[in-house]
């Protein structure tokens, strides 16, 4: 029982750290849009699973009192402001 309970805690300490690292890893881009004005093309996965591709114009990065990183932006598809989680974005290009 408790190498089981040592596994999963080393389990999620590891995952933890990828999702950090993975979050961490989209800043630069994002503060470059926002010192430059540049629109960033997404691909996101929300909360349900369901991916889409967004064009996004960022307006600011913050992280949540839960401890969450997002970017707060333009959305062009939906023409309104929208936040996303920067660990739901899974590819990122700058956009024309």
């Amino acid at each position: 029982m408790r190498n089981t309970a040592l596994r999963t805690i080393q389990a999620a300490r590891t995952t933890t750290q990828h999702l950090a690292h993975a979050t961490l890893g989209r800043l630069p881009l994002l503060r470059h849009t926002l010192t430059t004005a540049q629109r960033v093309q997404i691909a996101y996965v929300k909360e349900d699973g369901e991916a889409s591709v967004r064009i996004i114009e960022p307006i600011e990065v913050r992280r949540s009192r839960a401890g969450d990183w997002y970017v707060r932006a333009h959305d062009l598809l939906r023409d309104a402001a929208r936040s996303f989680r920067l660990d739901r974005i899974t590819a990122y290009t700058e956009a024309a």
